[in-house]
This record gives C-alpha cells, structure tokens and sequence, in this order.
C-alpha cells in the first residue's frame, strides 16, 4: 500500500522521459505514437461522474488514495475557499506534509486532499501576512477601527479559518476609502497596498 501513497506526486519530468523513451522504442516514425493517435480520435474527454459509483471510488483511490467522500469534501472546501476571491497574499505558497515530509504547493492552487496536509484548512492561509498587515493599519483612525479593534481582528484569525473571508472584505473596504489606512514611516508594510 506504501507505493500507491506515492502516486498523488508524479514527477513530471519522469512522466514525460518515460513517453519519450517510448516513443523511441517504437522506431524512427515521423508521425505521432499510438497512445497519442488515441487521444486524438475520442471525440469528448470522459468524465469522472459518468462512471459508476464503484469506479469513481477506485479512480479516486488511485489518484489521491483517500476515500471518495473525503477527496469531493476537500474539494468542495477548496472551491468555496477560492470563490471567496481572497487577496494573493492570505495564501501560504508551499505547506508542510507530514504524511510525504516535504512540502508541497498550496492545495488552492494544485489541489490534493486536505488529508495530506495534516487535515486542517487554516494550513492554507499565511497568517503571518495577515498579522503583519493587521499590525500596520492604524487603528486610531475612525475607518479603521469601524469593525473592530486590532485584538478583535487578531482573535478571529487565531479562532477560525473561516474569518478570512470577512477580513478580506475589510480589506477591499480599507482599499476603497480616500484616508490613509496605514501607520506612517513604515515601509514594510506600506508595500502590501
């Protein structure tokens, strides 16, 4: 079972040095190989819904080894996540798998199971940034203090992940008005508008 856990990561380059090695085997043919001829003549790609239940199950098992339920709930999570058109940099870029002990793209943007990522969706987010931003608005301004204090902000992140969607909506907000948001003399954080 340990070989199929390894099947979520294909190096790619491996991938594409094993078709071309095919392609050589098969003699000096100008044309395309046979596995290529036979992508070319199916007329719409198959679609994972169209097999049975059973067969979803074992193709999912295959791609991700992790059950069917938990690889549509990860994505559904993942997709309602990307609808809520959060800024750039709320996103981690590479997050720590213990299950492969390496780290691997954001999920968001390459998807794999939550399950790989210690199961556990506020992995998705750099907190970092989001405090970092929080600690240079200036909450002394009448704008800025409008949905709560700085603690306020900073209680929410750390209690659920489900906040970043109204802080980034506080964020659009700040962006939107005419005053100065930020404290002055700071040009780390001033780089974040």
């Amino acid at each position: 079972m340990e070989g199929l856990s390894y099947r979520a990561i294909s190096d790619t380059k491996t991938f594409n040095q094993l078709i071309n090695a095919l392609n050589s085997v098969k003699g000096d043919k100008k044309g395309p190989a046979k596995h290529q001829i036979s992508a070319i003549m199916c007329k719409s790609d198959p679609k994972l819904d169209e097999l049975p239940d059973v067969l979803q199950d074992l193709v999912l098992m295959f791609a991700f080894n992790v059950p069917k339920q938990q690889v549509l709930k990860s994505l559904g999570v993942m997709l309602s996540i990307v609808d809520m058109r959060l800024p750039f940099f709320f996103f981690r870029k590479r997050i720590w798998s213990w299950h492969y002990n390496v780290y691997l793209p954001n999920p968001i943007f390459s998807f794999m199971p939550i399950e790989y990522y210690n199961g556990r969706f506020c992995e998705l987010f750099d907190d970092d940034a989001m405090f970092c931003l929080l600690l240079g608005l200036d909450f002394r301004r009448k704008n800025v203090r409008m949905f709560g204090s700085r603690q306020t902000w900073l209680d929410r992140i750390v209690t659920t992940w489900r906040c970043v969607e109204p802080f980034a909506a506080y964020y659009r907000m700040l962006l939107r008005t005419r005053a100065p948001i930020m404290k002055k003399a700071r040009p780390l954080v001033a780089s974040f508008l």
